[in-house]
């Protein structure tokens, strides 16, 4: 199994409810032994893609600021495109992570994951929640969630597995198909991949 898939579970794991608590570790522990056990009470979800699909909406779509992943995603490119644009973009970005993180799901064969502590900025509006993922055969991977704290909530706006950003990572990919074909071309572009 690819690093990058296992770690994809691992952000599907951890996300529910980081909304409502100041304890970003505990409550990446907590979600992840509840998604677990859910996984392991209903087996088959695995092999249905509509429960699949709930899973991640009902666990993740809450916890994730979309918006804000969108804008860091596209970079300078946010800063020129039309509210429609930004909007549409958001919409399809958000559809194909739902997709890659219900795919994922499927793969998650039971890893063990250790937390380290938690890393935060002097202002406690930002943290960045490190885990690894120990796999049978192999290195452990890393992944790192960045959130930023609003109100009260606790948002994510980016992962990074084995230092890779996933900001980075889509703004380099998705910067060369706007280059050369323009925004409205990738965003048609991940309408048909959605699809």
């Amino acid at each position: 199994m690819k690093p990058y898939t296992l770690a994809l579970i691992i952000i599907l794991l951890h996300t529910t409810a980081l909304a409502i608590s100041e304890e970003p570790v505990e409550l990446i522990r907590m979600t992840t032994e509840q998604v677990l056990h859910k996984l392991a009470q209903a087996p088959q979800i695995k092999s249905e893609p509509e429960q699949l699909k709930h899973l991640v909406e009902e666990s993740i779509v809450p916890s994730i600021d979309f918006v804000r992943l969108s804008r860091l995603t596209l970079g300078k490119h946010w800063r020129t495109a039309s509210t429609e644009q930004r909007n549409r973009f958001t919409s399809e970005f958000k559809l194909l992570l739902m997709r890659t993180y219900s795919t994922s799901l499927t793969e998650y064969s039971g890893q063990d994951i250790e937390y380290i502590p938690l890393k935060e900025t002097p202002d406690g509006k930002r943290s960045t929640v490190r885990t690894k993922l120990h796999q049978p055969s192999g290195s452990p991977v890393t992944v790192d969630y960045s959130l930023y704290k609003s109100g009260n909530s606790w948002k994510i706006y980016d992962v990074s597995i084995e230092g890779i950003s996933l900001v980075v990572n889509y703004r380099s990919s998705f910067g060369q198909v706007i280059r050369s074909n323009g925004l409205d071309s990738l965003i048609q572009h991940l309408a048909i991949r959605n699809q």
